[in-house]
């Protein structure tokens, strides 16, 4: 279970200033969850959605991305657990995109006008985003997910900027915006807010077990936590 020295609110507070806080739990599925439905209670949320994500080993970097970038507006909150760490490498890379917006927008405001839509491979959704976002909470943030096929870029460009280059220049502002990376414990459990950050996960050697929980996801249901 969530230790109960644990303060909530604080942890709340870390969420907001710094964009993720970490809590310890016991390393075993059921009070992950049970500590990550906690969580999801202080902050009011309905429902998470619970999946488990074991692997043996990558030899490459998962794209940096906004979780859920196929929904009109992605997720507030999503958490990461740790049941079984890599044997070496698979950190979890947090990248501000409060700090990304505002570098980027300095360099080239002409980007602020851009405009992506995303796809997945798994679900028909699909949605439209400004690269630049004025979130009520945090002002300027990137909505972002690495150059993949099933992006696509509306643009306007600015006729510099070829599309290439619009993805390396926001790259190289969130590579200036690390910040933090995780290296994972057995039983650390990592709540991100979605809006102010994107991550990233570097490779790894050997078996990673983590399961992931999706606060208030329109598609997934496995947690009930308030009816």
């Amino acid at each position: 279970m969530l230790p109960a020295a644990i303060d909530l609110d604080e942890l709340l507070m870390d969420l907001d200033v710094r964009g993720y806080g970490l809590i310890r739990a016991e390393p075993d599925q059921e009070a992950m969850t049970m500590a990550a439905a906690r969580f999801g209670a202080h902050v009011g949320a309905g429902w998470m959605g619970v999946r488990l994500l074991e692997s043996s080993g990558s030899v490459d970097w998962l794209p940096r991305h906004t979780e859920q970038l196929d929904d009109p507006e992605p997720l507030r909150y999503f958490a990461v657990g740790c049941l079984e760490a890599a044997n070496s490498g698979g950190a979890t890379c947090l990248f501000d995109g409060r700090i990304a917006a505002r570098a980027l927008l300095e360099s080239r405001p002409e980007l602020a006008q851009v405009h992506i839509t995303y796809r997945t491979e798994w679900r028909p959704t699909a949605a439209t985003h400004p690269l630049v976002v004025h979130d009520p909470r945090h002002g300027a943030v990137l909505r972002f997910r690495s150059a993949l096929e099933t992006n696509a870029v509306q643009g306007p460009l600015p006729p510099s900027v070829s599309e290439a280059g619009l993805y390396a220049e926001v790259e190289a502002a969130l590579s200036e915006a690390v910040a933090v990376v995780h290296r994972w414990r057995p039983g650390d459990l990592l709540i991100v807010d979605n809006r102010a950050m994107i991550h990233s996960r570097e490779p790894f050697t050997g078996t990673r077990r983590m399961a992931r929980y999706r606060y208030d996801d329109p598609h997934f249901k496995t947690v009930i936590i308030a009816r």
